[in-house]
């Protein structure tokens, strides 16, 4: 019978969807550097908050005029007694302290992310400014965060690079 005849398309039509349903899966789960695990006394960390701090008066003067999608990054210490690292949207800025909310979700669970706090100037570990054609400035930990990656011989992924060109300060 014509019908149960077997053909090389019959192999290919099941061997074509299950690449590309494989390609497509790890396209969508490259790594990106937030999924690195942070070494806080690495070397990098340490310079490049020295340097968000060194230039904060910069950054102070684009938030106070009124510049969209400022950041700063800061410790948030939890009930639980751990200290997180996190990114609040900068609100104003006024005698000393950023008025913030949480950019991203704490990993604690027991740590409140809804409402607005201060921050203050003293506690900024880094900044950060969008920009409307999608590159950032600032972002010092975030580039010594590639810095570290690159110098302990590991190469970046190509989401990786992608966040690395948008960062206008790392080029």
């Amino acid at each position: 019978m014509a019908e149960f005849k077997r053909s090389f398309y019959g192999l290919f039509q099941l061997a074509a969807p299950t690449a590309f349903v494989i390609y497509g899966w790890r396209w969508m789960h490259v790594p990106g550097i937030e999924s690195t695990k942070p070494d806080f006394t690495c070397p990098e960390l340490i310079e490049s908050t020295a340097h968000a701090k060194q230039t904060l008066p910069y950054f102070i003067g684009q938030v106070k005029g009124n510049v969209h999608n400022a950041l700063v990054k800061f410790p948030l210490r939890t009930p639980s007694g751990m200290t997180e690292h996190i990114w609040g949207y900068v609100h104003s800025y006024q005698d000393g302290k950023f008025n913030v909310s949480l950019a991203n979700e704490p990993v604690s669970s027991t740590t409140q992310a809804d409402g607005r706090r201060d921050v203050d100037e003293s506690e900024v570990e880094d900044w950060q400014i969008m920009l409307p054609d999608g590159k950032i400035k600032g972002g010092h930990s975030l580039i010594a965060l590639f810095r570290h990656r690159e110098n302990q011989g590991k190469k970046l992924t190509s989401k990786m690079r992608r966040q690395k060109a948008q960062l206008v300060d790392a080029i």
